[in-house]
């Protein structure tokens, strides 16, 4: 067996530990790897020396926050959604309705193409966030795009007041929270990454800002 085969069959032992992952949840993710890797070689959507652990750092990473997200059947955004990490696999693990927002035409296309993968509602926006209106989410979802105070001022506008963040952030989040809290006022739990002791999970909700 492969290390990408075994890297793959332990990514989805670790998902079913928080998800009933059906086979053709399986197959999608499959798929959606498969077409990355493909399209990374012409436009390096995952950085070169994490294409071997794709699995883990980037699968896995992506699927742990479902375990946070109590109902499905909410409206998400995914700002900055890239390649689809976390969107596209979020969505495939079974979001109802998600909105991926991206800026880049090239990560867009790649997004509409991806999107067959789900049965569920997905919709691309190729546009920046300051360029969008009119649209209210359940929660925001987010990896990898600003720092948090930055990643604030764009959920405020977007978030339904009941609403919630979830963030994958690194380890520079104590100081990005402090930072934040010079802007916003907020409450927030930590919860620690499945894929890097370096990482957390950050889910935030009533959010404001500071006048």
């Amino acid at each position: 067996m492969s290390n990408i085969e075994s890297q793959k069959n332990l990514c989805f032992l670790q998902i079913k530990n928080f998800l009933q992952l059906t086979s053709n949840q399986e197959k999608s993710l499959e798929e959606f790897v498969t077409i990355l890797l493909n399209r990374n070689q012409n436009f390096n959507f995952i950085g070169k020396s994490t294409i071997d652990d794709v699995w883990h750092r980037h699968i896995l990473d992506c699927a742990q926050l479902i375990k946070y997200i109590p109902n499905v059947n909410l409206k998400f955004g995914d700002f900055g959604s890239g390649a689809g990490l976390p969107g596209i696999i979020l969505s495939i693990l079974g979001l109802k309705e998600i909105h991926l927002i991206e800026k880049s035409f090239r990560k867009s296309e790649f997004l509409r193409e991806a999107k067959s993968l789900s049965n569920q509602r997905i919709f691309v926006q190729n546009s920046k966030l300051e360029e969008i209106a009119n649209l209210q989410f359940d929660c925001i979802v987010s990896r990898a795009l600003a720092p948090l105070p930055k990643l604030l001022e764009h959920s405020v506008k977007f978030l339904k007041n009941e609403g919630f963040c979830l963030f994958l952030k690194g380890k520079n989040l104590q100081s990005e929270i402090n930072d934040s809290k010079k802007q916003f006022v907020f409450e927030y739990e930590l919860f620690p990454s499945i894929t890097s002791k370096e990482s957390n999970i950050i889910h935030l909700k009533k959010i404001s800002k500071i006048k």
